[in-house]
């Protein structure tokens, strides 16, 4: 990864961070969900991540952040695409993508993923990027699904270190003053 493409993915990553607080203090405030749940979304998020041991997309809300993301532009979305992503499903499905059965549902999402990312200007790859987001910034996608582990694989906490071994430069405690 690129340094642009890092810096470029941490603000989006932040945005989203705070576009969920946003949307959770707007709820408190109003004592309510801040933004109306959208039948689409819903069907979409549980499609692309379901539940399963962990709660899925749709479970953690990530219908309303869409709503919310698409509003604000996030990752070059529009308040738009929502309509252009209902009408691709809705011509790959011939009928109302929503009323469909799961399986049908997944059977024609499917094939609007693999097509889309031949497809120039499709909506499909910027929606789903923004699921993926919205999932794994969510409470639940950041506690339940991810783990953090402060040191990822084992900890050796005695190394030894010759003379001519360097020091990490996060490392501040093992530098000599």
């Amino acid at each position: 990864m690129q340094r642009r493409e890092f810096v470029v993915s941490a603000l989006a990553a932040t945005t989203a961070a705070t576009l969920w607080a946003d949307l959770n203090r707007l709820a408190r405030a109003q004592g309510k969900a801040a933004a109306a749940s959208d039948p689409l979304f819903d069907a979409v998020c549980d499609l692309v991540i379901p539940d399963s041991d962990t709660p899925g997309a749709k479970r953690a809300g990530v219908a309303r952040f869409l709503v919310l993301a698409l509003a604000h532009g996030i990752a070059g979305s529009a308040t738009e695409d929502r309509h252009r992503l209902e009408a691709v499903l809705n011509g790959a499905s011939h009928g109302d993508f929503v009323s469909l059965s799961r399986v049908k549902q997944h059977d024609v999402l499917e094939a609007v993923d693999a097509a889309a990312y031949g497809t120039p200007d499709s909506v499909w790859p910027r929606i789903k990027g923004l699921i993926l987001m919205g999932y794994y910034t969510s409470e639940i996608g950041a506690t339940q699904e991810l783990r953090y582990q402060l040191v990822p694989g084992r900890f050796d906490p005695d190394v030894s270190q010759g003379p001519s071994d360097r020091a990490f430069s996060n490392d501040w405690t093992g530098q000599r003053f």
